[in-house]
Protein backbone atom coordinates (compact mmCIF):
# COMPACT_ATOMS: atom_id res chain seq x y z
CA UNK A 1 0.00 0.00 0.00
CA UNK A 2 1.55 3.70 -1.39
CA UNK A 3 2.20 5.90 2.19
CA UNK A 4 0.01 9.38 1.17
CA UNK A 5 2.63 11.92 0.54
CA UNK A 6 5.91 9.65 0.32
CA UNK A 7 6.98 11.20 -2.38
CA UNK A 8 6.81 14.96 -0.76
CA UNK A 9 9.32 16.92 -0.67
CA UNK A 10 8.10 19.77 1.13
CA UNK A 11 9.89 20.79 4.28
CA UNK A 12 8.89 19.21 7.37
CA UNK A 13 8.88 23.44 8.92
CA UNK A 14 6.35 24.12 5.91
CA UNK A 15 4.08 21.58 7.09
CA UNK A 16 4.14 22.72 10.84
CA UNK A 17 3.76 26.22 9.73
CA UNK A 18 0.49 24.81 8.25
CA UNK A 19 -0.86 23.02 11.04
CA UNK A 20 0.37 26.03 13.48
CA UNK A 21 -1.83 28.73 10.68
CA UNK A 22 -4.86 26.41 10.79
CA UNK A 23 -5.11 26.26 14.03
CA UNK A 24 -4.53 29.72 15.02
CA UNK A 25 -7.40 30.53 12.04
CA UNK A 26 -9.75 28.31 13.97
CA UNK A 27 -9.27 29.68 18.06
CA UNK A 28 -5.99 28.66 18.84
CA UNK A 29 -4.95 31.18 22.13
CA UNK A 30 -1.44 29.42 21.95
CA UNK A 31 1.12 27.39 20.53
CA UNK A 32 4.26 25.46 21.81
CA UNK A 33 6.70 22.89 20.12
CA UNK A 34 8.55 20.31 22.41
CA UNK A 35 11.85 19.04 20.95
CA UNK A 36 13.10 15.62 21.25
CA UNK A 37 17.10 15.12 21.91
CA UNK A 38 17.85 15.79 18.20
CA UNK A 39 15.94 18.71 17.83
CA UNK A 40 13.41 17.73 15.89
CA UNK A 41 9.73 19.08 17.14
CA UNK A 42 7.72 15.95 18.45
CA UNK A 43 4.99 17.58 19.68
CA UNK A 44 2.92 20.51 18.83
CA UNK A 45 1.18 21.79 21.61
CA UNK A 46 -1.84 24.07 21.77
CA UNK A 47 -4.30 26.11 23.82
CA UNK A 48 -7.86 26.35 23.19
CA UNK A 49 -10.95 28.02 24.71
CA UNK A 50 -13.95 25.79 25.12
CA UNK A 51 -17.11 27.53 27.17
CA UNK A 52 -15.00 29.93 28.49
CA UNK A 53 -12.09 27.86 29.68
CA UNK A 54 -8.41 27.07 28.16
CA UNK A 55 -7.79 23.41 27.57
CA UNK A 56 -3.99 22.09 26.49
CA UNK A 57 -4.17 19.58 23.45
CA UNK A 58 -0.49 17.82 22.66
CA UNK A 59 -0.43 16.95 18.94
CA UNK A 60 2.60 14.12 18.25
CA UNK A 61 4.20 13.39 15.27
CA UNK A 62 5.49 9.80 16.02
CA UNK A 63 7.77 9.21 13.22
CA UNK A 64 9.67 6.76 14.56
CA UNK A 65 6.62 4.81 14.46
CA UNK A 66 5.96 6.17 11.09
CA UNK A 67 9.43 4.99 9.89
CA UNK A 68 8.70 0.92 10.51
CA UNK A 69 5.14 0.93 8.59
CA UNK A 70 7.50 2.80 5.68
CA UNK A 71 9.96 -0.20 6.21
CA UNK A 72 7.49 -2.73 5.89
CA UNK A 73 5.66 -1.57 3.05
CA UNK A 74 8.90 -1.68 1.11
CA UNK A 75 9.69 2.16 0.75
CA UNK A 76 13.07 2.18 -0.56
CA UNK A 77 13.88 5.53 1.58
CA UNK A 78 12.78 3.86 4.94
CA UNK A 79 16.15 4.41 6.64
CA UNK A 80 16.77 8.43 5.77
CA UNK A 81 15.44 9.90 9.44
CA UNK A 82 14.70 13.24 7.42
CA UNK A 83 12.66 12.00 4.87
CA UNK A 84 10.51 10.17 7.37
CA UNK A 85 9.71 13.17 10.07
CA UNK A 86 9.31 15.40 6.72
CA UNK A 87 6.53 12.84 5.34
CA UNK A 88 5.44 12.42 8.62
CA UNK A 89 4.63 15.92 9.90
CA UNK A 90 2.90 16.06 5.73
CA UNK A 91 0.56 13.18 6.59
CA UNK A 92 -0.53 15.37 10.01
CA UNK A 93 -0.74 18.19 8.23
CA UNK A 94 -3.24 17.02 6.21
CA UNK A 95 -5.09 15.43 9.24
CA UNK A 96 -5.29 18.41 10.87
CA UNK A 97 -6.71 20.33 7.78
CA UNK A 98 -9.41 17.42 7.46
CA UNK A 99 -10.38 17.98 10.36
CA UNK A 100 -10.66 21.95 10.20
CA UNK A 101 -12.86 21.22 7.17
CA UNK A 102 -15.20 19.27 9.08
CA UNK A 103 -15.33 21.51 11.91
CA UNK A 104 -16.19 24.38 9.02
CA UNK A 105 -19.05 22.03 8.23
CA UNK A 106 -20.31 23.44 11.72
CA UNK A 107 -21.34 19.23 12.71
CA UNK A 108 -17.85 19.15 15.50
CA UNK A 109 -16.41 21.39 17.37
CA UNK A 110 -12.36 22.02 17.50
CA UNK A 111 -12.18 20.59 21.24
CA UNK A 112 -14.18 17.63 20.36
CA UNK A 113 -12.06 17.11 17.00
CA UNK A 114 -8.55 16.83 19.16
CA UNK A 115 -10.00 15.11 22.69
CA UNK A 116 -7.68 12.27 22.32
CA UNK A 117 -5.02 15.18 22.33
CA UNK A 118 -6.56 17.14 25.51
CA UNK A 119 -3.42 17.31 27.91
CA UNK A 120 -5.27 16.26 31.45
CA UNK A 121 -4.06 16.78 35.12
CA UNK A 122 -1.34 14.28 34.76
CA UNK A 123 0.67 15.73 31.98
CA UNK A 124 -0.29 12.99 29.85
CA UNK A 125 -2.88 13.18 26.68
CA UNK A 126 -6.32 11.50 27.48
CA UNK A 127 -5.56 9.21 24.78
CA UNK A 128 -2.29 7.86 27.01
CA UNK A 129 -4.30 7.98 29.87
CA UNK A 130 -7.02 5.69 28.24
CA UNK A 131 -4.23 3.04 26.89
CA UNK A 132 -2.66 2.07 29.82
CA UNK A 133 -6.06 1.94 31.95
CA UNK A 134 -8.86 1.11 29.22
CA UNK A 135 -10.77 -0.57 31.73
CA UNK A 136 -11.44 2.62 33.52
CA UNK A 137 -13.07 4.30 30.25
CA UNK A 138 -15.40 1.60 29.41
CA UNK A 139 -18.64 2.11 29.65
CA UNK A 140 -20.04 -0.97 30.98
CA UNK A 141 -23.52 -2.65 30.58
CA UNK A 142 -25.59 -0.06 31.37
CA UNK A 143 -27.22 -1.34 34.33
Amino acid sequence: MAIKNYTTKVPAKKSIDEIQNSLIKHGAKGCMFEFDDQGRIESLKFLLEFDGSKMSFSLPVEWRKFQLVIKKDGIKRWDDEDYCYRVAWRCLRDWVLAQMALYETKMVSVPQVFLPFAVTSSGKTLAEVIAHKPADFFLGSGK
